[in-house]
């Protein structure tokens, strides 16, 4: 009896313990935080000069009290001026990286001080998450569109046998034919596509003009014999040839130089034959079977062009319309707290702007693969997004716990239910807004 007495004394004492050390790191590290912020108003209420230049009131601060004017140094470099413009209009200086830091490394943190009235001594939470997702959104469709453009590759090189594929990776296949075929550089790109590493080494392209006309290519011969298939040549590019071959000397150095005309096109044309009455002699090949014009493909990319400009322009509002949906998922899952909605709103730009942050990593894949088709293999994708949900899962638990200080096994059920209607909810309105967006397009198209 006596030993459990002990023992029972001996571990409220270790838990008093904890929760006093506890108490203490929190207390420094609020400390830490009013001096950096003392730091950072005192480096920044130091004027210049002692009157204001625009109404010549005593200044007793950075800005003036009567019109509200910034005491400027106008004598100091370039970069200062960039840096005070940055700090003034979105409040990035210092405060940027102290924010980033608190809002990783103490979730829901930062959702106190707000509600608190702390403002100033952090950046804004919407003024953060709207740089933030302008920066995402601006890089992620630019890559997006050029993925989107190799994915439209990588379906075109299905249509490549496999055996050819298998052929083309061996060290035995050179390049010792030379034939004329349309589409010479996409015939490149598929190769690449099926995972074809030295494509480059094996098919030598000189074009003829752009890379939907004529293209003179050297390649393996088991490509030519096995994907290709006679065509007839369009009057246009017979023309190019035609007047190509006509320019000849001092002049032909004067093109070249002032680029009317490159070296390559040149040298494609030299090599087709033509008799005496300008009729082709050398045949043309396409390179498969179900071959896409360039009206067709030029269709394609236009809608792919298009509609991801569409998806650039509505995604940053959709996602700013998912905001005061979370809000209100928080304000009804945490009702009984009896908070105001705003104080819901901030909790949930804060948890939006962790997500823009972290959500490139499910995207790892993609952005680092040289191929739409090696982004898809191996287990790659599959852990990527693993860890970005459960990173946002565990982030968003412990910001719930601290923000509404509940059980944490309460927290738990509330977190899951909270991101699970959320979720179903957001891909319930985007899938709703792609086939509308799909419709408009193809009805345009």
């Amino acid at each position: 009896m006596g030993n459990t007495t002990h023992k029972e004394e001996t571990h409220k004492t270790l838990l008093a313990r904890m929760r006093q050390r506890l108490k203490e790191r929190k207390c420094r590290v609020m400390r830490l935080i009013e001096l950096k912020r003392l730091r950072r108003i005192r480096k920044k209420t130091v004027p210049g000069y002692t009157y204001c230049k625009n109404c010549g009131t005593k200044l007793e601060g950075m800005y003036c009290h009567c019109c509200g004017q910034y005491a400027l140094d106008i004598y100091q470099p370039f970069w200062k001026y960039l840096r005070q413009y940055i700090e003034n209009v979105y409040q990035f200086d210092s405060k940027i990286w102290q924010t980033l830091w608190l809002m990783f490394t103490r979730p829901g943190f930062l959702t106190n001080e707000f509600n608190a009235g702390k403002i100033n001594s952090y950046v804004h939470p919407f003024r953060l998450y709207m740089c933030i997702s302008v920066v995402f959104f601006t890089l992620f469709f630019m890559i997006a569109s050029d993925k989107a453009n190799q994915a439209l590759q990588a379906v075109s090189s299905l249509n490549i046998n496999d055996r050819i594929v298998a052929q083309l990776k061996s060290s035995a296949t050179l390049p010792d034919t030379c034939v004329y075929v349309y589409q010479g550089p996409e015939l490149v790109k598929a190769f690449q596509e099926r995972g074809v590493e030295k494509a480059e080494e094996l098919f030598k392209v000189q074009r003829l003009d752009d890379r939907f006309s004529l293209s003179y290519m050297r390649m393996p011969r088991i490509v030519a014999d096995s994907c290709l298939h006679e065509t007839t040549l369009r009057q246009k590019d017979l023309n190019t040839i035609l007047n190509l071959k006509k320019v000849q000397g001092e002049y032909l150095n004067n093109l070249i130089e002032e680029e009317e005309i490159t070296s390559e096109s040149l040298q494609a044309a030299r090599h087709f034959l033509v008799d005496s009455t300008g009729t082709a002699l050398t045949p043309v090949y396409e390179w498969r079977e179900d071959h896409n014009d360039e009206a067709q493909q030029l269709r394609q990319e236009s809608f792919l062009n298009q509609f991801f400009g569409d998806l650039s322009k509505w995604t940053p509002l959709y996602m700013m319309f998912l905001l005061p949906l979370f809000a209100w998922l928080l304000q009804g899952m945490f009702r009984k707290s009896k908070l105001p909605y705003m104080w819901h709103f901030v909790h949930a730009i804060h948890l939006n702007t962790v997500f823009l942050i972290l959500i490139p990593i499910p995207l790892v894949p993609v952005l680092t693969s040289d191929t739409f088709m090696e982004s898809l293999k191996g287990n790659m994708p599959m852990y990527t997004l693993l860890i970005f949900v459960a990173g946002m899962f565990v982030y968003t638990y412990i910001s719930l716990h601290t923000v509404y200080r509940r059980g944490w096994i309460r927290t738990f059920v509330k977190t899951i239910v909270i991101l699970a209607v959320f979720t179903f909810i957001s891909l319930a309105i985007a899938a709703a807004l792609l086939v509308f967006l799909l419709s408009t397009l193809s009805e345009q198209l």
